[in-house]
């Protein structure tokens, strides 16, 4: 999910890809006569050595001929590594995928579609709806939800109760608590009672969502940008006046400090992932004094009592279409996302699981996260989607808006004209 950079190689990987239903000649039935390497690629960081320990013991008891290496990649240059190795003849046969890739991949026919084997795979059926939007292209299913990261709002207790609130439970409330914290701290001039940055598009998403707006819509395969439909822009407004009112943020600035900010004493809320916790609190970068203090709740919606959809972050397990291994591919992937190893992630990796059926695992602060992830949407699916990342357009839209260079009409249109550029492929 954290992958920036798009390669025009993908015109390549479509004239590559040798869209073949075998992948290889079909394995024995007997698990013990299987041999060969099974090769999978996982991101630094996106699963704990001992729960993929534990899944290649599982593995190997299952099939005791057939050796799995798993080979740890960096975010920084994914796109470039997977663009060279599915253009070769011998790509890897398992290959963890940020959610906003799957697209670019799936539509150069580089990902086998496994829609016929969705039953196979535990809990498909409650499947994180935000996670199988991303893994399915033009209707197809190309890969299997693995792990998933929603935000909330993290605040200080202590703060909400020297003031007499409570979390809000309305966007209406959010504004109303926010200016009685604003009140109880008018001797800081650096306070903000929702710290709010300029560029932070995935908090601004579910405001937009909440009012049924979006980024942009599909019809007769092309796509238009709706960043400046009225139900869009009722959700921007709504949001500019929480930063206007709430926040002393860097209003051209980026999410990369606001923890390093809400552990220096300044902040009351801000909207965050759960796993942010942990920074806030660390005993080098953060402040441990604060672990007792720190609570969560949900991003609440415009409808009192309702939460807002948010964006789910996370990763997807794609098996490569030119595999020569695509059973034993998918039966680890069936392994790692079976409920035995996916309840490692949860409780050991502090990851939400990919199922709505295993969001009870999720306790105390974390419970809050889990719990969000159950309303949750994505970006527009398009294999395009990386150009307008890369493009900072929404980011960019946000600034002009908070900053006050467009008024919210004309920004969200230029915004919309370029974003429907983007994803029907134009530069």
């Amino acid at each position: 999910m954290k992958l920036r950079k798009a390669s025009s190689i993908v015109v390549s990987i479509a004239a590559a890809v040798v869209v073949a239903a075998c992948g290889g000649s079909a394995p024995s039935t007997n698990a013990a006569d299987q041999t060969g390497t099974l090769t999978v690629w996982l991101m630094n960081g996106s699963a704990p050595a001992s729960v993929i320990d534990s899944v290649n013991a599982d593995f190997k008891a299952k099939y005791p001929n057939v050796t799995v290496k798993v080979e740890l990649q960096q975010w920084g240059d994914i796109g470039t590594k997977l663009d060279t190795a599915f253009v070769g003849s011998t790509p890897p046969d398992v290959v963890e995928l940020g959610n906003t890739l799957v697209a670019k991949y799936a539509a150069a026919g580089a990902l086998e579609d496994i829609g016929g084997k969705k039953s196979s795979f535990a809990n498909s059926g409650t499947w994180l709806q935000s996670l199988t939007d991303s893994c399915t292209v033009s209707k197809k299913l190309y890969c299997v939800p693995y792990y998933a990261g929603s935000r909330a709002i993290i605040y200080r207790k202590d703060f909400f109760a020297a003031a007499n609130v409570q979390p809000p439970d309305s966007m209406d409330g959010l504004l109303t608590v926010g200016q009685k914290l604003m009140a109880a701290h008018s001797s800081d001039p650096n306070f903000s009672a929702l710290y709010y940055p300029g560029k932070y598009w995935y908090a601004a998403l579910p405001f937009i969502w909440d009012f049924g707006g979006d980024i942009a819509t599909q019809s007769g395969g092309k796509w238009q940008g709706s960043l400046n439909s009225s139900s869009s822009q009722q959700g921007l407004n709504t949001l500019t006046n929480l930063v206007t009112t709430l926040s002393r943020a860097d209003k051209t600035g980026d999410e990369a400090k606001q923890d390093a900010a809400f552990a220096q004493g300044h902040v009351a809320m801000i909207v965050a992932n759960g796993w942010e916790v942990g920074v806030i609190t660390d005993k080098k970068a953060g402040d441990p004094t604060l672990t007792d203090k720190l609570g969560a709740f949900p991003i609440p919606s415009h409808n009192s009592g309702k939460t807002a959809p948010v964006f789910l972050g996370g990763s997807d397990l794609g098996v490569a279409a030119k595999s020569q291994h695509l059973a034993l591919a998918n039966e680890w992937v069936a392994m790692l996302t079976g409920n035995k190893h996916m309840a490692e992630m949860a409780t050991v990796g502090g990851v939400i699981p990919n199922n709505t059926s295993m969001l009870d695992l999720g306790t105390g602060i974390n419970a809050t996260f889990y719990g969000a992830a159950k309303n949750s949407k994505f970006v527009p699916n398009s294999q395009n989607w990386a150009s307008v990342e890369n493009a900072n357009v929404i980011p960019d839209m946000l600034v002009k808006i908070f900053t006050k260079q467009q008024n919210i009409a004309d920004a969200t249109k230029a915004a919309s004209d370029r974003i429907t550029t983007l994803l029907n492929g134009g530069g």
